[in-house]
């Protein structure tokens, strides 16, 4: 079912003109999808009530590093169908179905419903709803007792702080003779806090504390990442002119076995589809520089190097050749 999932997805996402990651294989998320200013970091759940709030807050941290937005992609809640053009929450990180999927990016159709507890939800438009309150010359009295619900519901709904039901919303529409539920924008746009931020000492290993310590010593910000292809995502901050913005590195740590080529393989896909790049620190001997466009590094160069442009000189190189 859920390599149905992610073959179904990937297709809409594809059809919507995103380019899609290979499949991450992690326990966070499945694959990364970007078009233009948006990225996707997404998990494929045939029940979405399967996901975890270690899982969700993984996927949210490293969708906070990337500058992307997290999403469950799901069949079922519990015994369930989700239904079509609606909008479902786990811990923080919204769901949909594949049709909600396809509507959403290939129709550019937004939803308008989500479901939270007690049932499903819409939001109103409340400076249409006073607009259209005010040209019929209706008081918040005369709508809350059409309504049945009290005048202050109706002023919340046109303060715009409080939700209401989808038959409120249809039957305030009728009465105003207006179109009032908004459309839904489920994708995340909050940057600027990340969840619990991942710092060295939330590394999974002592490996990895070890080498992603290194890095923050020659000056690397670092951000942990769980149950993810990569350890890290690296940052280094702009030193010129030239070099504007922060780099970010999707960086992975370990010894040199096939699961590490396997791995090195899915975060260079990766790096390709979020538009950053890649690196490996190996724990030992290494038998080549490179996997696709991931760099490989041992850990004993890596004592070697001073700082951060030094480092990213020889990402460059190995990179090159």
């Amino acid at each position: 079912m859920k390599e149905n999932l992610i073959s179904q997805a990937t297709e809409i996402l594809k059809e919507a003109g995103f380019i899609v990651s290979s499949r991450c294989e992690a326990r966070s998320f499945d694959l990364a999808a970007r078009r233009s200013e948006i990225t996707l970091l997404a998990k494929m759940l045939h029940n979405i009530d399967g996901i975890s709030e270690e899982v969700a807050r993984s996927i949210k941290r490293a969708a906070f590093c990337l500058l992307a937005s997290p999403i469950v992609v799901g069949d079922r809640k519990g015994d369930f169908f989700l239904e079509d053009d609606v909008v479902y929450h786990r811990y923080g990180v919204p769901a949909i179905n594949t049709h909600t999927l396809h509507d959403y990016f290939v129709e550019d159709a937004y939803p308008c419903v989500y479901s939270a507890t007690g049932g499903l939800y819409v939001n109103i438009d409340g400076e249409a709803m006073k607009k259209a309150r005010e040209k019929k010359e209706c008081s918040l009295g005369d709508i809350a007792a059409e309504l049945g619900v009290s005048r202050r519901s109706v002023s919340k709904y046109e303060e715009g702080g409080m939700s209401t039901t989808i038959d409120i919303a249809l039957k305030l529409e009728e009465i105003l003779d207006e179109l009032l539920i908004e459309p839904l924008e489920f994708l995340n746009d909050e940057f600027e806090e990340p969840p619990l931020r991942g710092g060295v000492e939330e590394a999974a290993s002592s490996l990895e504390k070890y080498i992603l310590s290194m890095m923050e010593e020659i000056g690397f910000e670092i951000f942990t990442t769980a149950h993810a292809p990569f350890s890290a995502v690296s940052f280094l901050q702009p030193q010129s002119k030239e070099r504007s913005e922060r780099v970010k590195i999707l960086t992975g740590v370990s010894k040199y076995t096939e699961r590490m080529i396997k791995r090195a393989r899915i975060v260079s896909s990766l790096s390709q589809v979020t538009e950053t790049k890649s690196v490996f620190v190996v724990n030992g001997n290494i038998k080549r520089v490179q996997v696709d466009n991931t760099v490989l590094i041992e850990k004993e160069e890596l004592k070697k190097i001073r700082d951060p442009e030094e480092f990213t000189c020889v990402m460059e190189e190995r990179a090159k050749s």
